[in-house]
């Protein structure tokens, strides 16, 4: 069909058969406006007593810090209003399917099409508002240490983000312009493979920014070389004999760990082989994305010109410069432990619903149990938006239906977790301890841990507005029963894993994780823009709605994203910079540890890159987290500890300067003596 539609009979059909009725569209433009009032009034009534009566205080010692991004600030009430936030758009869209379902639906008139023209008008307002404010708006010394102001799109870019909207309109317009684009997205064999070849292009020149070795990681953005050690010991807590869910408390992802340690072991064990194997997992995971447009449009040349602006803007800049910057492109932790697993999962809920392989709901929902279970922050979103993308596309609409899936759900679950099992025996001889899932979900979102305020407006409502708008639009389609059930599927796919996933942003109210969300956000406007240009095409004069220009005017900015294309000599240059000293302070912290310990001890590591040094030295670290700086809480050291003295250890390492002293005094009082500091490393004995 491709991004341009069939020819619009069929549409102009269903039209016809409307006019005398409003539809499940225009009921749902009426129902909008009082919607979101009742919406605001909820969320500032019953927040507070819903926040204290779901996110009680947890009860968790914490050390104190001195960093103010590090602070710890319980949100209860903000997390309770989120949770409201989210169910609003599903509201709507179930209130819209009961009026349709009862035949409440009003005869059409010239007055309620105004109001249907009124409300889209309050919406772009609404967004006009939230682009202001984030200009505006500026973040406090809490935020990053001192104030700022984050707009993420310059005026320039605003402005030429209008135009594109402008000429895509306008090209809509012109019969002569729709014809060429409808024999242009025709595919071909040579076109398909030139479309592909572009794509998978595309994304290697991203994702050469991901990579280092170990003479230019210290070189990196310090955004990347601060969170590598988090990254890295992830996967040599595995080669350690520590893996995730067995002996670590993984910080990012529970099962991809266990991929890239078994990678290693086949090409090496350096920084390189490992930017290099989550680099190339992080491709896949994109092209996986390619791969699921090219399905909803079937062009690839269509695709491809919906996937270039969603991989730019998904690979937004953080910071920089664009040489040496830091974004979700070279964030190990987004691309691919968060997303892998939610694209992937998309990708083979395409194929689903497309009728191919896998056609067994159970073994879709099996894959996206395993994707739950590497990292419940995007995996649980990824398995509620798979399981509301076979709801909103299934033919049959009944409480057995429902049932159905429900128990597909629960096998696909069970499924995953014996897979699991399998998995932890296997490697480490253990069952995996399932509470371990949701360690730092406590400890940073119950806890208060690096916790931000949201601000009241902003940029974040926007990207709110086009998730709730994927779900009410896939309702609307699945009412009136579109013949594109893929489609339909993918919207209500994407707009429900970004608000489940938007709980990432909801606690830590970041402008920086803000455009971790990009992603998605880019895809539900990318699958908003494939209805607004079919829509538009259906209508006899292609005039767009206020609604539709904002979507195209979304997607404008998406496509200016492009201008932050890495340049690939930039980063031949950066790769060729040698950093005088090695990474992560290990190679100091190594010798220190080398002198004093024998093959084979167990001891209790809490500097960074812990299970790296171990492996290096052929010791076991057996501390349960990547370093005391993944240890807020007090309960976590005293797990250390206790993990030490129970596998029959005596020594701990701590990190001169990276130990709080109330850290250092309760490692005393449980009986451990100073002995030295050497390399940047205190070296502490048990007495008895």
């Amino acid at each position: 069909m491709g991004i341009v539609g069939d020819r619009p009979a069929d549409a102009h059909a269903r039209a016809a058969a409307s006019a005398t009725g409003l539809g499940a569209g225009e009921l749902s433009w009426l129902a909008t406006p009082p919607a979101a009032l009742a919406l605001l009034v909820a969320i500032v009534v019953l927040g507070p007593p819903l926040g204290h009566l779901l996110f009680p205080a947890p009860g968790i010692a914490f050390w104190p810090t001195a960093t103010p991004t590090l602070a710890v600030r319980p949100e209860p009430v903000e997390h309770a209003r989120y949770l409201i936030a989210i169910a609003g758009p599903v509201a709507l869209a179930g209130m819209v399917a009961w009026l349709v379902a009862r035949g409440r639906a009003p005869p059409r008139s010239a007055g309620l099409d105004l109001l249907v023209r009124a409300s889209q008008a309050l919406l772009l307002a609404f967004l006009v508002v939230a682009l202001i404010a984030q200009r505006t708006f500026t973040y406090s010394a809490i935020y990053s240490g001192r104030p700022f102001h984050r707009a993420f799109f310059t005026v320039p870019t605003l402005a030429a983000a209008a135009l594109l909207a402008a000429l895509l309109a306008w090209g809509m317009q012109r019969p002569d312009v729709v014809e060429r684009a409808r024999a242009w997205a025709r595919d071909t064999p040579r076109r398909t493979r030139a479309a592909g070849a572009i794509a998978a292009l595309l994304v290697v020149v991203w994702l050469l920014t991901a990579l280092n070795g170990e003479g230019t990681v210290r070189n990196a953005n310090i955004g990347v070389y601060g969170n590598y050690t988090y990254w890295i010991d992830e996967t040599f807590a595995v080669l350690d004999g520590r893996p995730p869910l067995v002996g670590l408390h993984s910080q990012y992802a529970q099962l991809l760990p266990y991929l890239s340690a078994g990678l290693m072991t086949l090409v090496g064990t350096s920084v390189g082989a490992y930017s290099a194997i989550m680099a190339t997992l992080g491709g896949l995971t994109a092209l996986a994305l390619y791969a699921t447009l090219r399905r909803v449009v079937r062009s690839a040349l269509a695709a491809l010109a919906l996937f270039a602006p969603v991989l730019a803007t998904g690979f937004f800049m953080e910071l920089g410069p664009l040489s040496n910057r830091y974004g979700p492109s070279n964030i190990f932790s987004m691309f691919p432990m968060r997303y892998g697993g939610a694209y992937l999962l998309a990708w083979l809920t395409a194929r689903h619903v497309g009728g191919a392989r896998p056609l067994r709901r159970a073994l879709l929902l099996g894959a996206g149990g395993l994707v739950l279970v590497n990292n419940v922050e995007f995996g649980l979103p990824a398995f509620a938006a798979t399981l509301a993308a076979l709801l909103w596309s299934d033919r049959e609409r009944s409480w057995a239906a429902v049932g159905r899936l429900a128990r597909d759900a629960a096998l696909g679950l069970a499924g995953a977790l014996a897979a699991t099992c399998v998995l932890t025996l296997a490697v480490a001889g253990s069952l995996p301890h399932l509470g371990w899932l949701f360690t730092f979900s406590r400890l940073w979102g119950v806890g208060g841990v690096t916790m931000l305020p949201m601000p009241a407006l902003g940029f974040h409502l926007a990207v709110y507005v086009t998730f709730a708008a994927a779900i009410v639009v896939a309702t609307v389609r699945a009412l009136g029963r579109e013949r594109d059930r893929l489609l339909t599927a993918l919207l209500a796919w994407s707009g429900v894993f970004g608000l489940a996933a938007g709980s990432y942003f909801a606690g830590r109210s970041h402008p920086e994780v803000l455009i971790d969300l990009f992603s998605a956000w880019a895809l539900a406007v990318a699958l908003l823009v494939v209805v607004a240009v079919r829509a538009i095409l259906a209508r006899p004069l292609r005039r767009p709605a206020l609604a539709e220009l904002a979507v195209l005017f979304g997607f404008g900015l998406a496509i200016c994203s492009i201008a932050q294309t890495p340049a690939p000599w930039s980063q031949i240059q950066r790769l060729g910079r040698t950093a005088r000293r090695p990474p992560f302070g290990a190679a100091e912290a190594k010798r220190a540890i080398a002198a004093v310990t024998h093959r084979g001890e167990r001891v209790a590591i809490l500097a960074p890159v812990g299970h790296r040094i171990a492996y290096d030295l052929g010791i076991v670290n057996v501390v349960p987290y990547a370093s005391i700086l993944s240890m807020p809480a007090v309960e976590q050291l005293r797990e250390a500890i206790r993990v030490l003295r129970h596998e029959g250890g005596h020594v701990i390492f701590a990190p001169a300067y990276q130990t709080e002293p109330q850290q250092l005094e309760a490692i005393e009082r449980a009986g451990y003596t100073l002995v030295g500091t050497h390399g940047g490393i205190s070296e502490l004995r048990d007495g008895g």
